[in-house]
């Protein structure tokens, strides 16, 4: 399997509450949880979940909830 993650350096942002990776050339966007800290005191990332942008682009009722979803933002 190709670790695309590993490979590749994706546009990122934090938000304080999630974090956004996207990895343009292996087609993924990357959501996280908050990050937390370990009983080490290590920062870890949150639980991630990656979709398939392909994917997203070829179906009308995701892009629907998409759209919907930055229209409340106000974007």
């Amino acid at each position: 399997m190709y670790k695309y993650w590993e490979n590749e350096t994706p546009v990122e942002v934090y938000t304080g509450k999630n974090r956004l990776k996207y990895f343009r050339n292996a087609g993924k966007l990357q959501i996280s949880a908050c990050d937390w800290q370990n009983a080490d005191g290590e920062t870890k990332q949150g639980k991630t979940v990656s979709l398939d942008v392909e994917a997203l682009c070829e179906c009308t009722e995701a892009l629907a909830i998409l759209r919907d979803v930055l229209t409340e933002c106000g974007a």
